[in-house]
């Protein structure tokens, strides 16, 4: 796995991840790729007369904060496939909701969230992203490339791939990288755990530089006119 630590710094834009392995002969292959399980409380709005308003809290508990999924066989990802331990409907299945919901509402709940994630690219399914090729004689390999978007958080991720022969999981594999901050990302990352009071300053003063310089630079193109 290519690179085991991705550094986040103050250009970070997302990093490309390559993933290679050794696989039986005749076999098919899932990778999943996923963060740790929290609790994320969410906003929902519904609509009263004209306007969009805040309807109440969700809270939902032990869904990953990232999950990108690639098979082999486009069909093990299908949406028929529901017997099968990973995509969205055995995230489902595991995660928990509570707040004002309502009966009928309840079917979507996960589906607005997976959309929500899906928007920052921190939830991904690619069928038939994993590509299986033969190196030798009776040795196979396969070979998974994927990017992880801007918005990934610090932290160990879990790689997890499952080998399918005879339409049944025979085994199953784990590697694991990690996520850091590094120079100013992890200054201040720093300072707003341990220094609560030096990191609130640094803040004014970084927004008061900032409204100094653009009423500067407002002021300079005004008095051109």
């Amino acid at each position: 796995m290519t690179p085991p630590v991705v550094r986040i710094n103050s250009f970070f834009a997302g990093q490309q991840m390559s993933i290679t392995a050794d696989l039986p002969p005749g076999s098919q292959a899932v990778l999943e790729v996923r963060g740790k399980r929290i609790e994320q409380e969410l906003m929902r709005k519904a609509r009263h007369w004209d306007l969009w308003m805040n309807s109440g809290e969700v809270d939902i508990y032990n869904a990953p904060t990232l999950y990108i999924v690639l098979s082999s066989d486009p069909r093990l990802l299908s949406r028929d496939a529901t017997h099968w331990p990973w995509g969205y409907m055995a995230q489902e299945n595991r995660a928990t909701f509570r707040g004002r919901l309502k009966q009928v509402e309840d079917p979507d709940i996960f589906r607005e969230f997976v959309e929500l994630k899906e928007r920052d690219e921190l939830y991904r399914l690619y069928p038939g992203g994993l590509e299986i090729v033969r190196t030798g004689p009776g040795r196979w390999q396969g070979r998974a490339s994927f990017r992880l978007p801007s918005k990934v958080k610090p932290g160990r991720y879990k790689v997890k791939l499952s080998v399918v022969r005879g339409g049944e999981v025979s085994e199953v594999r784990t590697a694991y990288f990690k996520v850091q901050l590094e120079g100013m990302p992890y200054v201040l990352s720093s300072l707003g755990q341990n220094h609560g009071v030096w990191y609130g300053l640094l803040a004014v003063g970084l927004a008061v530089a900032v409204g100094m310089l653009t009423g500067l630079v407002f002021g300079r193109m005004g008095g051109g006119h």
